[in-house]
């Protein structure tokens, strides 16, 4: 994530996909707790890994149970409302 905030200021960042051959390699080498070179690899890669990361996690990030304060968040009619009921929300 840390590598995607630093390098992720293009347009479309976690919309556009990466290479699946760059993604599988990156995934191979975060499995096998290898260090992988960021700097060397584009960053809708690192995207895409992360996105392949959460969608497969056991439990889902936004569980059921609130899902609905989630969404009755992201409704919120400014921005600094959204984050405060975010923020709400998490803790």
């Amino acid at each position: 994530a840390e590598f995607i905030e630093q390098h992720g200021v293009v347009q479309g960042i976690y919309r556009l996909s990466g290479v699946a051959s760059k993604i599988q390699k990156l995934r191979h080498e975060f499995e096998s707790e290898q260090i992988p070179e960021l700097s060397v690899r584009d960053v809708h890669s690192v995207s895409s890994l992360c996105k392949m990361y959460f969608r497969e996690l056991p439990t889902p990030l936004l569980t059921e149970q609130l899902y609905g304060k989630f969404s009755d968040a992201v409704c919120a009619a400014t921005d600094e409302e959204r984050l405060l009921r975010m923020q709400e929300v998490i803790q």
